[in-house]
């Protein structure tokens, strides 16, 4: 058996969660979410990936990627809802 088909990992932050998985795939990784038993990510904007762009990792490996939600929801990372609404200046009403 020989050595195994390195790739390099492509920067897929900055990039909305669909493209980001379109960009892993034709670059031979996989875009994963940081938690196994949830479905891909599609909706919001890639804010971190593991590993980092440029590095080198065999094909087919998994790239996991940090999502923020847009404005309509979606993404993997937690949404913190405040208590009570604030007002104008960010402060509880």
């Amino acid at each position: 058996m020989g050595e195994p088909d390195l790739v390099l990992v492509p920067a897929l932050v900055g990039l909305p969660a669909t493209d980001a998985h379109e960009l892993a795939i034709a670059s031979r990784v996989v875009a994963v979410d940081p938690d196994p038993d949830t479905p891909p990510t599609v909706s919001g904007t890639v804010t971190d990936q593991d590993p980092k762009a440029g590095l080198r990792v065999p094909a087919g490996a998994p790239v996991t990627i940090w999502v923020e939600p847009d404005d309509d929801g979606g993404g993997n990372m937690p949404r913190v809802e405040p208590d009570k609404p604030l007002d104008g200046a960010g402060a509880n009403a």
